[in-house]
């Protein structure tokens, strides 16, 4: 009887080991899927500012433009810079010990606070009427993304996170 109890318990452990193994690789692919969509959520909505402000940028070149289509593009790139931000805060969290992928964080969030003190040059510009002031600060919000890109690049190596959707 003592063999069929000690066989029982033995088979009860192994039986809750494999579950808390399962749910312990599911929590981990659930926090790697945060990652990834974290990841992907930040770099979009970077390029976003980008294309915004390459646009705010060209449209500063127009013999006449607009303040009211200015100040639009320069909010909606201020906006999608928040969002990258906001974004990259929650990737933060999902990589912790990290080192590597850290510091990128790090360095990517010092070039967003540059990207959103070009963007205040942008509103004050735009205020004023100042095309040539408006377009320097557009560009300045461009090539400061763009190092940023190539700083998402290098964490996306770290972390290891593939571009590729598998297909059906």
């Amino acid at each position: 009887m003592s063999r069929l109890c000690t066989a029982l318990g033995l088979a009860a452990l192994t039986v809750a080991m494999a579950t808390g193994q399962w749910a312990q690789a599911q929590e981990e692919g659930a926090a790697k899927a945060l990652g990834h969509y974290n990841f992907w959520q930040s770099m979009g909505w970077q390029h976003q500012a980008q294309h915004q402000a390459r646009s705010l940028y060209y449209y500063g070149q127009t013999k006449d433009p607009s303040a009211d289509k200015a100040k639009e593009h320069a909010a909606a790139a201020r906006a999608a810079v928040t969002s990258s931000q906001k974004h990259l805060a929650e990737l933060k969290k999902t990589s912790p010990y990290d080192k590597a992928a850290q510091a990128s964080i790090a360095k990517i969030e010092e070039i967003h606070k540059k990207v959103l003190t070009h963007c205040d040059a942008c509103d004050k510009a735009v205020a004023k009427g100042d095309h040539t002031a408006m377009s320097s600060a557009s560009a300045d919000i461009v090539h400061d993304l763009h190092d940023a890109d190539a700083e998402m690049k290098n964490l996306q190596k770290t972390l290891k996170l593939n571009s590729e959707v598998p297909k059906k």
